[in-house]
């Protein structure tokens, strides 16, 4: 898919938080964002652990990170290239 706005955060790198409030927003059903995180208190990345994704929503969730894996592989080429 190609979203309009900014980039998805990257699982490995970036903010944990904003990484797993995303995941949330598109996969976890919600209506108000007390559905998505009923206390403040508690941390994006808990609520990510213990969510039960899909198996279809864990395979898109790599395929969001695919880009990113060949977006450095192609700057290793590259810097490779330059030695």
């Amino acid at each position: 898919p190609h979203f309009i706005g900014g980039a998805i955060p990257r699982k490995d790198a970036g903010s944990r938080e904003e990484y797993c409030m995303t995941m949330l927003t598109l996969f976890k059903p919600w209506r108000s964002d007390k559905d998505l995180r009923l206390n403040r208190e508690t941390s994006w990345s808990s609520i990510f652990e213990s969510h039960a994704f899909a198996k279809r929503e864990q395979e898109v969730m790599k395929f969001f990170h695919i880009k990113y894996e060949c977006n450095n592989a192609r700057d290793d080429f590259s810097a490779q290239k330059k030695q």
